[in-house]
């Protein structure tokens, strides 16, 4: 691949540098038996230090570099989505990222350089954080590496590679390597965060279920530009500014933006991910007398791979680590945030002594399905952005112009469909009894956010089991806090967990639903919290189901039908299915049959 520009300063901002502190157990002594250590101080490997610090659990983190981010001032991930900002929150990190960071919940489809349409990935406004908010993967690695060194200071350990790892019967040893020398390390349990390149995932010998290379190229620009176009994300296909291949275009902190261009299609794509080949596209975008400064600017190939399983005996496999994907979504950074709040609980109930190994089972089902359907969701979007065949082109196309003439068509588009918390409905941790009018709040998904006396009430899920009482008081109970939820002032927290009268809700630590049941019940509530506590009589899980929106089925069916047609036969069969859609108004189960 072309080498990248990747400085490391720009006006305003030199990525920080942290010192080699020498470890303790360079000094000769016997090396303790870490409850927990963490290899990569990525989003995935903070988060978890964090998780694991605020609820009192030792761990050490060791990370081969010396900053934050890779490769120079590459901004990598760029949107940080409502559900990781919840996480954030609870480290005081939140509030930093959309302090620098840029909001938006809107975005614009341009089709040929048509405007095709504006969505709204948020239209509520009682929520307590946006769909996204816009920064560079530095600073928030930034502000997590600050949170924990006040948190946990003793925890980080910058040039500190593991060279080996093994697993023994009741820990895993590590070899570690520093500039002054190599030491041991033991710890009873391991998480892998070390990214793409994971040591471990050698180490343990990690099987990948698939793995495949996609043939596109693309190239990142990170731009400077004076003023400010608005937070609005746009999204050009077929794009005559860059000879009808895609564009993304949004804006990052510090005036900089994120665009993102297919170049796939040119006679020498190495060749246009060069500085002056990405000024020359910049320009026909900007205009020719809008100034700017490139910030940064290099090519990438995306990786469809998930691994076999997430856990290998006592080491747990996070991030990019465990799973890669294309970026279509803002997908990567949110995923490794959630794989941490899903497990960094479970360790620490584990290693206090306060739940069996069993536990930590459930994060390997769970976050394997998570990492399955994002996976899944970002090369169907890839596939949308850039047709693999004449058939998917052709739906393609017919999709954008039902978006073009219709509302209810464009969630068919799929430029992207942006990163939401994943819904454990198969978990084996779940309960439910009674009969609710919301799917929203089901057992396994992450709690609905919404005005809460003068707050919100995610913020009151303060990393612990709680309970919430919908419609009538309820008591305390298993030690876990208690919400009085009544119908006065919260007609949009009882819509949205589907409450008609009353209800009984639990919430797991990391802020998804556990339980819930029809009336006020608290025995029902302190039996679910025990079921987690002892995870043996959770039961078996039920099978995860996929999550493929309607039009992505079609899409795949029609497309794979007009391929197997004769090429002048493919528009009339085609111009059927979306006659029959538009006199369906948008009821894709009535040509199921495609």
């Amino acid at each position: 691949m072309t080498a990248t520009l990747q400085p490391d300063r720009m006006p305003g901002y030199v990525l920080p540098k942290y010192a080699f502190q020498r470890p303790p157990e360079l000094s000769g002594g016997a090396s303790p038996l870490y409850p927990v250590a963490i290899v990569g101080a990525g989003l995935a490997g903070l988060v978890t230090a964090l998780e694991l610090a605020s609820r009192g659990v030792q761990c050490v983190l060791l990370d081969d570099d010396d900053t934050v981010g890779a490769q120079g001032l590459s901004s990598r991930g760029i949107c940080h989505a409502k559900r990781s900002l919840e996480i954030y929150d609870r480290f005081g990190v939140a509030a930093r990222i959309r302090a620098k960071g840029v909001t938006w919940n809107e975005g614009d489809v341009f089709v040929r350089g048509e405007h095709i349409y504006r969505f709204n990935l948020q239209p509520e406004q009682d929520q307590k954080f946006p769909a996204f908010v816009n920064l560079q993967q530095f600073y928030v690695e930034q502000y997590l590496v600050e949170a924990l060194a006040r948190m946990a200071p003793e925890a980080l350990r910058w040039k500190n590679r593991v060279v080996d790892a093994k697993q023994q019967a009741d820990h895993v040893s590590l070899t570690v390597e520093t500039p002054e020398g190599r030491y041991p390390l033991r710890a009873r349990y391991v998480v892998a965060a070390d990214g793409a390149h994971s040591v471990l995932r050698e180490q343990f010998g990690a099987k990948d279920e698939e793995s495949a290379l996609f043939d596109n190229i693309w190239c990142i620009a990170d731009v400077r530009l004076q003023g400010s176009p608005g937070a609005v994300r746009r999204s050009y296909l077929d794009a005559p500014q860059n000879a009808g291949g895609a564009i993304w275009y949004h804006q990052m902190a510090d005036g900089v933006w994120r665009t993102d261009w297919l170049i796939t299609h040119y006679d020498e794509p190495e060749a246009e991910a060069k500085p002056e080949r990405a000024k020359e596209r910049l320009r026909k975008l900007l205009g020719p007398e809008t100034p700017f400064e490139l910030v940064w600017v290099g090519p990438w190939r995306f990786r469809r791979r998930v691994l076999e399983k997430m856990a290998h005996g006592r080491v747990f496999f996070m991030g990019d680590a465990s799973a890669q994907h294309s970026p279509f979504g803002a997908r990567g950074g949110n995923r490794a945030a959630q794989d941490a709040n899903n497990l960094a609980w479970k360790l620490a109930l584990v290693v206090q002594g306060k739940a069996p190994p069993t536990l930590l089972e459930t994060y390997a089902l769970e976050r394997h399905f998570a990492a399955r359907e994002n996976v899944e969701i970002a090369s169907r979007s890839a596939l949308f952005i850039a047709p693999e065949t004449e058939g998917q082109r052709l739906v393609r196309d017919a999709w954008l112009d039902l978006a073009r003439r219709h509302e209810w068509a464009r969630p068919m588009v799929n430029v992207g469909r942006l990163s939401v918390a994943s819904v454990y409905a198969h978990s084996p941790l779940n309960a439910e009894r009674g009969v609710f009018s919301s799917s929203l709040a089901q057992p396994g998904a992450a709690a609905p956010d919404g005005r809460y006396g003068a707050g919100h009430f995610v913020e009151r899920l303060q990393g612990e089991f709680s309970v919430a009482y919908f419609g009538g008081e309820g008591p305390a109970t298993a030690g876990a806090p208690v919400l009085q939820v009544p119908p006065q002032g919260h007609d949009a927290l009882f819509a949205r967990y589907g409450v008609d009268d009353q209800a009984t809700y639990v919430f797991r630590p990391d802020g998804h639903v556990l339980a819930r049941c029809a009336g006020i019940d608290a025995a029902f509530a302190e039996s679910a919290i025990d079921r987690v506590l002892d995870c043996r009589a959770a039961g078996a899980a039920r099978e995860a189901t996929s999550v493929q929106p309607d039009a992505d089925r079609l899409f795949d069916r029609l497309s794979a039908r007009l391929d197997a047609l004769p090429e002048g036969e493919r528009a009339a069969a085609l111009a059927k299915v979306v006659a029959r859609i538009e006199q369906s108004g948008g009821n894709l189960a009535g040509v199921a049959g495609v």
